[in-house]
């Protein structure tokens, strides 16, 4: 192998580490201000202890952690299945009547 060959390869290597490090380290930072705006809102509000995790601000320290730093039930985090049905159709107009024969 060329000693050019080796120079990319090496080169590539520690540029692929380095966006490994940086890429925790932004997980890490996401998950630290889920939790810190998490705790902020049980603070300032007021509601039964079990509904926390269920908020939109439970929701995102699961998205930013992992679904087992803060435990919910099953399919909480599914959105519900809107089902769009089509309008009636408008009743027809009646046809007017055929002309008497005589």
């Amino acid at each position: 192998m060329s000693q050019l060959f080796r120079l990319h390869v090496g080169a590539a290597a520690c540029a692929a580490c380095l966006g490994l490090s940086a890429a925790a380290q932004t997980s890490a930072s996401e998950c630290e201000k889920a939790w810190t705006d998490y705790n902020e809102f049980k603070q300032h509000n007021a509601m039964e202890p079990s509904r926390y995790p269920l908020t939109v601000h439970g929701a995102a320290v699961r998205a930013a952690c992992g679904p087992e730093a803060l435990p919910v039930p099953p399919d909480t985090d599914t959105p519900p299945v809107f089902i769009l049905r089509k309008k009636p159709k408008p009743p027809e107009k009646p046809k007017p009547p055929k002309p008497a024969t005589p």
